[in-house]
């Protein structure tokens, strides 16, 4: 275990060891910060088969990535550990960070790389495909159906934008709002007619398919309906309570998911805590998510640099 000089606080504790936890940790350690980096293990991305689209690696799956970008980290000079923090007390340059262990760190600053945690449909047989050729990311998946019958779960205004933004990938879509009220506008629903996206409201009895592929969905009433592969759009929210318990303030337009506002430095509304990734505005991808953990910890490195080095 990881132990702290009782007299030396930590630079910065980086709470979250996904893509922005981590890059924050190396490029913190390269700064020559004392930094340590607390990992939950519970990523988001943990039931998908690959991680796409990140820059010099093909298709790493999400555990590799991570122990790539924690061995690169470690060798800088972060310390990571597996672990929760259970509260953050305190404020600018007098943190104290408490585990679920009882521990207690200090740090001068606070990075919140906790991401988002997604509502995952109540669908026998989903788990068997989510991650393989179920999905809820269509930045990161939509390539793997390029004209593909794809089931779209859902409902509400949003879903209707979803599958307009899944049209560029496939035309052929089926809107499956699993019993719900579709409870979109009419011109939601005359966008859906437009492109001949049927909208399905009987609930789903179960999903079918082998070998971690979708097949067809099967409905209440007995009928069903084949499919190469589906997404599903409900809701998402925070990761962990610490940020609503440090009363960081949520982005006006992100507000339901509960998304901080930060400014450029990616400083929240409260001295001295940083946020990065999923739980700051902008798309939820990982490489994304790599870049502002690095843009996080640039910001957290100048606010910690002297006075009499300013001029």
């Amino acid at each position: 275990m990881l132990e702290q000089d009782s007299n030396t606080p930590y630079d910065v504790i980086v709470v979250g060891g996904g893509p922005a936890g981590l890059s924050a940790g190396l490029w913190l350690a390269r700064y020559r910060r004392r930094v340590r980096v607390i990992d939950a293990n519970d990523p988001r991305n943990m039931p998908t088969w690959a991680v796409h689209g990140y820059l010099g690696l093909e298709d790493p799956a999400p555990t590799e990535l991570r122990r790539i970008a924690r061995e690169q980290a470690t060798r800088a000079g972060a310390e990571i550990e597996a672990g929760c923090v259970e509260r953050i007390e305190g404020a600018k340059d007098d943190f104290r960070v408490t585990l679920s262990d009882d521990r207690v760190l200090s740090a001068r600053r606070v990075l919140l790389c906790t991401g988002l945690k997604d509502i995952i449909p109540e669908i026998p047989g989903l788990d068997e495909f989510y991650g393989s050729s179920i999905w809820h990311c269509p930045d990161c998946d939509g390539p793997s159906v390029v004209d593909k019958c794809v089931g779209v779960i859902g409902w509400g205004e949003g879903i209707a934008k979803f599958c307009m933004y899944l049209l560029t990938w496939t035309e052929h879509l089926t809107v499956l709002t699993h019993s719900q009220p579709h409870g979109m506008s009419p011109e939601a629903l005359a966008a859906l007619a437009n492109w001949k996206i049927p909208v399905r409201q009987e609930a789903i009895e179960r999903l079918e398919g082998e070998d971690g592929c979708l097949r067809r969905a099967v409905f209440h009433d007995g009928s069903h309906q084949e499919f190469d592969a589906m997404f599903f759009h409900i809701a998402c929210g925070p990761g962990s309570t610490l940020a609503a318990d440090l009363k960081c303030e949520t982005d006006v337009d992100n507000m339901m998911e509960g998304v901080l506002q930060v400014d450029s430095e990616f400083e929240t509304t409260v001295p001295g805590v940083y946020a990065a990734g999923d739980i700051v505005p902008g798309s939820r991808l990982a490489i994304r998510a790599a870049s502002e953990g690095v843009r996080a910890a640039l910001g957290i490195h100048k606010s910690l640099i002297p006075p009499e080095r300013r001029f």
